[in-house]
């Protein structure tokens, strides 16, 4: 019997100890944690959701301003190439506005980071690509047709391979996420007009200039 009432006691010991220990660490965490984890902990499930949400997406965390090469926000962003860029600040659009041609290649690239657009032929030929043949440019794994072609964009001054792959490369490897790919079943190429002298072109996106009057590719509009 005594035996017994020393077991439960040690039970009950046990128990209490164990409930001393864990309002402690509740106290020391309360204490040392910043106010906002501790917020955040008992959080309503709404605000959550709407973090969450409000939250940038990867490619948005990996996209660079194609002025400054700083990170972007989502405050500052404009509609280009059926597309949204980004940058780090409403000085930095102004820039951009006033001298595209400067920054055309890492915004194309920023296109491809953020999932707007996607490769989907060699930028040197326009021929399939080879996913094992590839080099990083612009933070942008780009992949091509054959070795010959990877070594003329890698031969080339780094400063020049962002011009190759995304100005002059970028309507022949790659389209919008939206866009079928070539030889897919039911695939058609698209229209695009210029607003300025009224040239169509078809692709499935707009090209970087008019070839007829030098708009850039922001001034094209799909046409049926």
């Amino acid at each position: 019997m005594e035996q017994g009432r020393r077991y439960i006691d040690r039970r009950s010991f046990l128990r209490m100890s164990a409930a001393a220990l864990g309002a402690t660490a509740g106290i020391v965490a309360a204490h040392w944690l910043p106010v906002e984890v501790v917020a955040f902990a008992g959080e309503p499930t709404a605000n959550k959701e709407k973090r969450k949400k409000d939250a940038p997406s990867k490619g948005l965390l990996a996209a660079r301003c194609p002025v400054t090469d700083d990170a972007v926000s989502k405050k500052f962003s404009i509609d280009y190439r059926l597309g949204k860029l980004y940058f780090c600040s409403a000085e930095c659009i102004e820039k951009f506005r006033a001298d595209r041609s400067t920054y055309e290649a890492k915004a194309n690239a920023q296109l491809v980071i953020t999932g707007h657009f996607r490769q989907t032929r060699c930028p040197v030929n326009g021929k399939e690509i080879a996913p094992a043949i590839k080099t990083k440019i612009c933070g942008v794994d780009v992949c091509f047709c054959s070795a010959d072609c990877a070594k003329k964009v890698r031969r080339a001054p780094a400063d020049k391979r962002p011009e190759l792959v995304f100005v002059e490369g970028f309507d022949k490897g790659f389209a919008t996420r939206q866009a079928k790919t070539a030889g897919s079943a039911g695939s058609a190429a698209e229209k695009w007009q210029c607003a300025d002298c009224g040239h169509v072109h078809t692709g499935s996106s707009p090209p970087a200039t008019c070839p007829q009057c030098g708009a850039k590719s922001d001034a094209f509009t799909p046409v049926s």
